[in-house]
């Protein structure tokens, strides 16, 4: 009597489990009749009961077919074009601030001089994969070793002053000024815990 043992719910494996049952001792069928019944080729069939029995499967015991005597092998071949360039992009936009002001069009443009044809789509879906974003790049003022150490020697020195003595202190405004620069519209790559590296800051 024929018992099969499978758990395959992949229709296409489940093909390939009846033909190395059919074919078995205990089914019986002949490739031809197989063939016939299934619609595929005899070459096919022979192919599917031959790995079959490569990968463990025993005609003359109990009949007991297990899914990796008949699921498709690892498929070898060249790569996906996003992880062959995926580092060359995300280097390219980390080298410096200019990098990762770069729009998707030049850094396609870069690539295909490196010898890499590639879409811009293709390099924004590899940024975003990575987890950059397009965003405002963060401000900061532009200060100098002298200008730090006056900043927290002015905070260690008032450290302990009290609300009323605050407020005997009056704040002037701060006016940004740009020279040869240009002011808003454009934004950078840069990952979330990114926000403080060199390359992402813009100074004021």
């Amino acid at each position: 009597m024929l018992s099969l043992i499978l758990i395959a719910p992949n229709t296409d494996i489940s093909t390939r489990v009846l033909i190395v049952a059919l074919k078995s001792p205990f089914g019986g069928k002949s490739t031809a009749q197989i063939a016939e019944e299934t619609g595929l080729s005899i070459r096919t069939i022979n192919d599917i009961y031959a790995r079959a029995i490569k990968r463990g499967f025993e005609p003359n015991r109990p009949l007991k077919i297990l899914p990796e005597y008949v699921e498709d092998a690892t498929r070898s071949g060249r790569p996906r074009k996003q992880e062959v360039v995926k580092e060359e992009i995300i280097n390219k936009v980390r080298l410096d601030r200019y990098g990762r002001e770069k729009s998707c069009t030049d850094l396609t443009g870069e690539l295909s001089h490196a010898g890499f044809i590639i879409s811009s789509i293709t390099v924004w879906r590899v940024l975003k994969g990575a987890g950059f974003k397009k965003t405002k790049p963060t401000r900061k003022p532009g200060l100098t070793q002298k200008m730090k150490d006056e900043r927290l020697k002015f905070c260690l020195d008032h450290k302990d002053w009290t609300i009323e003595d605050w407020k005997n202190v009056i704040w002037s405004d701060e006016t940004a000024i740009v020279l040869l620069h240009r002011r808003g519209g454009y934004r950078i790559w840069r990952r979330a815990e990114e926000a403080f590296i060199r390359s992402c800051i813009r100074e004021r």
